[in-house]
């Protein structure tokens, strides 16, 4: 309840944070004008596309939350809001093209999170399959479907028609066209070819709002179960997000229920920050390892410095910390063609992290796996100081047996 109670605050206070703390622009893009307003800042940029005949001011109590933390762009299609109509057909190919001049006029830079309601996630589908590149996820807000119609015709044909025509006559005039542009997609029952959809995060909402005397065949529950399953079936091609279905929010879960659009995008964002750290780690571990090869072949060369100074400057520039350089040297040190190389390895630890007596304890261990037992000595010494001046008690221990393995083997000889 508290919740609720602050989002209906911030509907209040949308026009102060979206409107006054950064004005509406109004922004060419060919031969018409559409405004536009950006606000927030962050790592992602936050598109919202509403639905059908709709200006970008049905986004304020979602947007007035996510603008704390991402950049945020609204802006109200051709015809709607004070943007000026289009003359040329409002289809959807148009409505993508206005999109992707918008965007360059206001220069705004990937990565994008997309947010569509209704017709609007036609757009966002669109422009995602166009620009996959671009797009690092998606939030569809009671998407509409392409084959909406077609089910609910093998449903029930009669009354499916009369859907058709009940929601054709509440159409103003100035959209009569653009909506008999979205009728020929569900008679076709597929969207134009703009490609395939980018993996990326993605969350569906869908509303299964019961209504004690449906107006609509497609708010009985039959119509109510298609919807819900041609959105199962939708969210099925993504891998990653999550499929949120609501019943106390009617079509509109933006304005009924604000804060499931805030957490579904704010789970996109942290889906999407969480894989661009993973292809970042994986794009360094690439690098590092072609290095480490280069490395090995200069050793195989005999070229010791030059492999040493490769080694060096590639654990400098992937940033990984002592540990993980620890676990890469010992995946190396099984390999017994590859000791040379980890012994380089853990050498750069000993180096850039001077008071560890893991660091040296390890080191040591290599030395021990190549027969220098009298250069693993003075590594294990140096451990064992260092573990005594920092009460390291586990590095102490493993030090002292090694010595003493050591020690044995000597004895052995």
């Amino acid at each position: 309840m508290m919740l609720k109670r602050t989002f209906l605050l911030l509907s209040f206070l949308v026009n102060l944070t979206l409107a006054n703390a950064q004005q509406t622009q109004m922004v060419n893009v060919g031969d018409h004008s559409l405004e536009m307003i950006k606000a927030g800042a962050g790592e992602y940029t936050v598109i919202f596309e509403s639905g059908f005949g709709t200006a970008y001011k049905v986004w304020g109590n979602v947007a007035s939350e996510v603008m704390q933390t991402n950049q945020v762009l609204l802006y109200s299609r051709a015809g709607t809001g004070n943007s000026e109509p289009n003359p040329n057909p409002q289809t959807l190919e148009q409505a993508v093209k206005d999109l992707e001049t918008l965007l360059e006029k206001a220069s705004l830079k990937a990565p994008f999170i997309l947010v569509g309601h209704s017709y609007g996630a036609f757009i966002i589908r669109a422009y995602a399959s166009k620009h996959p590149d671009k797009v690092k996820g998606l939030v569809f807000v009671d998407p509409a479907h392409e084959k909406m119609m077609q089910e609910l015709k093998k449903a029930d044909y009669a009354k499916a028609v009369k859907d058709m025509e009940l929601q054709n006559s509440f159409v103003p005039t100035k959209f009569k066209q653009e909506n008999e542009a979205i009728n020929q997609i569900f008679e076709k029952a597929e969207l134009p070819d703009f490609g395939k959809l980018p993996s990326v995060p993605a969350v569906v909402l869908t509303s299964i709002q019961k209504r004690a005397n449906p107006e609509l065949f497609l708010h009985e529950p039959k119509g109510v179960a298609i919807w819900r399953t041609l959105h199962n079936e939708f969210f099925g091609q993504f891998t990653s997000g999550a499929h949120v279905i609501t019943s106390r929010s009617g079509h509109n879960i933006h304005r009924e229920e604000p804060e499931l659009v805030v957490n579904a995008i704010h789970q996109v964002v942290q889906a999407a920050s969480k894989e661009k750290k993973r292809q970042e780690h994986e794009a360094k571990m690439a690098t590092l390892e072609a290095k480490l090869k280069q490395a090995a072949t200069y050793l195989k060369q005999r070229k010791d410095p030059k492999a040493d100074a490769v080694v060096a400057g590639a654990l400098k520039d992937s940033g990984f910390n002592e540990s993980m350089i620890n676990t890469m040297a010992y995946q190396q040190l099984n390999n017994p063609d590859n000791i040379g190389l980890a012994l380089l390895l853990f050498k750069y630890n000993t180096l850039t992290y001077p008071q560890s007596a893991n660091a040296f304890d390890s080191y040591g261990e290599a030395f021990v796996k190549q027969g220098k037992l009298k250069l693993a000595e003075q590594q294990f010494l140096k451990a064992i100081a260092l573990a005594t001046s920092a009460n390291d008690a586990s590095t102490l221990k493993s030090s002292k047996n090694n010595l003493e393995k050591i020690s044995q083997v000597k004895k052995a000889k």
